[in-house]
This record gives C-alpha cells, structure tokens and sequence, in this order.
C-alpha cells in the first residue's frame, strides 16, 4: 500500500480555508500514486476546544473528505469534533473510495491540556482493511500509552498517529513513534500539524518507521509537506519471523501486576 501523510498548516478554525487546502493535497497525493492519504487530528479546525464546531457523525466534514475520495478513487485519514449521544469525541475516520470504514474516538483525551473539559473519551480499538492492509487508528495523546499498540499490532502491519503535537516536546513524539515501532515490530506512521494555531506552535516531524524501528521517511520541520511510504505486510512478518518478540511476552501475567 501506497501511504501518503500530509505535514499542514491547519488555518485556525476555518472549516472552508482548510478543505480547499486538503483537497488540493490530495489530489497531490493521488498523483503520486498514494492509495491512502493521512491528515492531521482535527483536520480542518485545529487543536480547538471550542464545541460549537463540533459536527454529527455525518456531518460536512465526513462529507467533504468522503466526497473527494470517491471522486478520486483513494483511501483518505481524517478526525474532527464529533457530536453523538450527547457527548463529543475527538474522532478519527477513513473514507475508502467514499465509505466511511472506520471511526475511532480518541480513548485518551489530553488532560494537561484541557482536552477532557470537552471531549470524552472512546473506549474501543479500531481498525480497518485498506488495500490489503490491515490499519489501525489512534490519535496524538494515544502515542504515550504502548497497550493500545501492542493490542493493535497482532494484526496490523500499520497504525497510523493523526497529531496536533506541539514542537515543545518534538522529542517526545520523535522518540515515541521510533519506540512504537521497535516494540510492535510493524510501521508506525506518525501524521502532525505544523505552524502556529490556538496560540501553540507546531513542528510537524510527521515521520513513518519500519518494522525494524528504521525511518524510512520525514517531513522537513515547520513546513506543509507530503510524504509518501510503502507499506508491505510481508515485511512486518519478515521482522517478526526473525526476532520474534512477541512470543515472549506475557499478557496474561501483566493483567495481575495492575491489581
């Protein structure tokens, strides 16, 4: 599977300013060959706590990124505020040729930022076939907890880190994508914003590993950019067949030292 993460300046709460940018990216990426393309969390508002743009499950944005994928025949990433059964979530969906395949609600909304004053939290792992790969959601504040990837990973060849991480703690996300893939021994493919917005600046680093915990490409920091990665299931297994991790470890004994 062609993958494609767009590193972009998401315009401040400007639904409109930012489709037309998203649009034009992907048409990018479909040009360059990319069967799945990947926005930053929240993609057409930023990092906002402001719930009046909070949207229903079906609402315009679903709309717009499901509308230009059918038309141009590609898989599309994208989250925005979701407003159901009388809460929001930070949610996180892809569009597949115009159908909505998965939803994922951020199951770790980020307290020290005020996050969790507005979006509650979801509750459920989610993942989804895309061109024969299994891919699995998770949005910026996730990164910090490795559970959820090591319960994704048994099936996924990539889990993808929708972001609006800002360039303070760069590092942090820097070195947590690089751990993530050691410790799953599958792509981990890390998609954030860059520029100023909400009063925070952003870096970017969008960035994909390796099974092998190597980079295999990176945005430029600072700058609206495309990157494109090649994902191959058959790699993942490759990495796990010949150090295999995995069958070390012991889930069954870990529940207990929580108790």
């Amino acid at each position: 599977m062609r993958l494609c993460l767009v590193q972009s300046d998401i315009v401040w709460e400007n639904k409109p300013a930012n489709q037309s940018r998203c649009r034009i990216a992907i048409e990018q990426a479909a040009e360059q060959g990319a069967q799945l393309v990947v926005f930053p969390e929240l993609s057409l508002t930023g990092f906002t706590m402001n719930p009046a743009l909070a949207e229903p499950p079906d609402g315009e944005t679903v709309e717009f990124f499901s509308a230009v994928s059918r038309e141009l025949g590609i898989a599309a990433g994208f989250g925005f505020a979701c407003a159901h059964y009388g809460v929001i979530t930070n949610r996180f969906c892809i569009a597949d040729m115009g159908v909505i395949t998965a939803a994922y609600d951020k199951i770790h909304p980020f307290s020290y930022g005020g996050e969790c004053d507005v979006y509650s939290a979801g509750s459920k792992l989610v993942k989804s076939e895309v061109c024969g790969e299994t891919v699995g959601l998770t949005v910026c504040y996730d990164l910090r907890f490795p559970e959820l990837y090591q319960a994704l990973s048994g099936s996924c060849s990539v889990i993808l880190v929708i972001a609006n991480w800002p360039d303070k703690r760069s590092e942090h996300w820097k070195a947590l994508l690089k751990a993530r893939a050691v410790e799953n021994q599958c792509y981990i493919a890390g998609c954030n914003r860059c520029g100023e917005g909400g009063g925070l600046s952003y870096s970017g680093d969008s960035a994909v590993y390796s099974p092998a915990g190597e980079l295999i490409c990176a945005a430029e920091s600072y700058k609206d950019e495309l990157i494109f990665a090649d994902v191959r299931r058959e790699e993942c297994a490759a990495v796990q067949g010949s150090f295999p991790v995995k069958k070390d470890r012991r889930p069954d004994l870990y529940r207990d030292f929580y108790e």
